[in-house]
């Protein structure tokens, strides 16, 4: 008997179980009743069954809760809880001081912070000290597991003030990130190199240039290597997240230039791919220069026809007839892609009147007469237009040319002066008339003493007095 203990409230005492129930554990504790164990005792939360906790013979140590006494029964309540706090602050402590990491689990959020569960006590993570991604998925994160170390620890009489933090965790990470970045980084710059064609991704804008991003380098698209074409916002060509094939074409230690346009036919190349020398297109007059016009066939793609192949007539005045904005039909003549020239003619594609027509100085021909003007006269002989002067029309100048000749006559005259190429046909009566005058008086010369008594002179000064 004088082996008995009598246990007195808040006591800690140590007793080995005898038997066990789902919710409740009885302990032998050599006193005059067994002490008692409830589920909520033993453990936070509860335990569903105990059965699969304990077993006879275990050794338990407890608070003793409450000790009660009476006429026919005694009760000896214990409680494991109190034991269970101090060692899980125990462990907080420790945590604290030593800044180890710990695992807790995320139970809600607020306006500040998260709050966290850990060894049954709360911690406040305030979003200052969260990493910034995880801020704002703080709605998934409530359930899940979180490592954090304690950042603050104040005692308490009734529950200590811990303040956790993820800074040391996640800068730690973002140190060993960005080591993986600048090693990732430098092999992939030793790959590139100025001629390199790569894909990637437009990741952000600059007012005049985007910049492209591949596995873990990014290069600099300037505005002006966009397109062979005129570009004026980037931002309107190309959009975020798009994926672009560039051609590297400048490297500078870590600075990488990119084009586009680089891995793009010019207008010119793209245009004369497709449009071929002697081929017939359409295009609009652009510009005019003292020798010829310059002709937009395509965007940003212009030709010259030069003013000696807008006809065939040399004399024609094409700046007369070409206007601005007029849309003309001409043929390609050459086309030089590396200087992005390109020759046209109109005239190639018209009738050359002339082509058929050969003529000799001092040929006769018949002409018809179009028009009679006070210089001469214009005449038409197979399609292409000639000219009388005025002295060339007859072989008196006191006759009045435009009552000798009507439009629509057809007369007779000599070639005095032809030229295919410049399309020159000039004529003359005169000569017609005076070979007419020698050959009638040639005839009345019958003998010699008549021709060495009578000159041309004289022949001619009669004819005019019969006239």
């Amino acid at each position: 008997m004088s082996d008995f203990i009598f246990p007195k409230k808040g006591q800690i005492i140590e007793g080995e179980v005898f038997q066990v129930k789902k919710n409740v554990i009885l302990v032998s504790l050599n006193a005059a009743t067994e002490g008692t164990i409830y589920a909520e005792h033993y453990d936070n939360p509860a335990p569903d069954d105990l059965t699969k906790l304990v077993k006879v013979g275990d050794k338990i140590r407890a608070k003793v809760t409450k000790v009660s006494e009476g006429d026919d029964s005694s009760a000896i309540l214990l409680s494991r809880l109190p034991l269970l706090n101090e060692k899980k602050l125990e462990t907080i402590i420790e945590a604290y001081e030593k800044k180890s990491e710990i695992e807790t689990t995320v139970k809600s959020f607020n306006d500040k912070g998260l709050v966290l569960l850990f060894e049954g006590y709360e911690l406040f993570l305030p979003y200052s000290l969260l990493d910034f991604e995880l801020k704002d998925q703080k709605e998934k994160l409530v359930g899940k597991k979180l490592v954090v170390v304690i950042e603050e620890y104040k005692a308490d009489r009734k529950r200590p003030k811990l303040i956790a933090t993820r800074k040391p965790i996640y800068e730690v990470q973002r140190a060993k990130d960005q080591e993986e970045r600048n090693k990732n980084r430098l092999e992939e710059l030793e790959h590139i190199q100025t001629g390199s064609i790569l894909e990637g991704v437009v990741e952000s804008f600059e007012a005049h240039a985007a910049f492209v991003r591949f596995n873990h380098v990014s290069g600099m698209l300037r505005i002006s290597q966009v397109s062979h074409h005129r570009v004026d916002k980037i931002d309107e060509y190309l959009t975020k997240g798009q994926k672009v094939t560039v051609k590297v074409i400048k490297k500078e230690g870590n600075r990488i230039d990119l084009s586009m346009k680089a891995l793009l036919p010019t207008p010119y190349q793209a245009y004369l791919e497709t449009h071929k020398v002697g081929q017939t297109v359409k295009g609009k007059v652009v510009s005019k220069l003292p020798f010829g016009v310059l002709v937009e066939l395509a965007r940003d793609v212009k030709g010259l026809l030069h003013k000696n192949e807008y006809s065939w007539n040399p004399k024609a005045n094409f700046d007369a007839y070409i206007k601005i904005d007029d849309e003309i039909e001409v043929v390609i003549l050459s086309k030089d892609v590396k200087k992005e020239k390109i020759a046209l003619s109109k005239k190639a594609i018209e009738h050359n009147p002339w082509e058929k027509i050969s003529l000799k100085n001092g040929e006769t021909v018949e002409v018809r007469v179009e028009s009679v003007s006070k210089e001469g006269i214009v005449v038409s002989y197979e399609g292409v237009d000639g000219f009388i002067p005025a002295f060339e029309a007859h072989n008196d100048p006191k006759v009045n040319i435009n009552d000798h000749y009507q439009i629509g006559d057809v007369i007779k005259a000599k070639v005095i002066e032809f030229s295919k190429e410049n399309w020159v046909l000039k004529l003359s009566v005169k000569k017609i008339l005076n070979a007419e005058a020698r050959a009638e008086f040639e005839k009345y010369l019958g003998d010699d003493q008549l021709a060495d008594a009578v000159t041309l002179g004289d022949i001619f000064g009669d004819l005019k007095k019969k006239k």
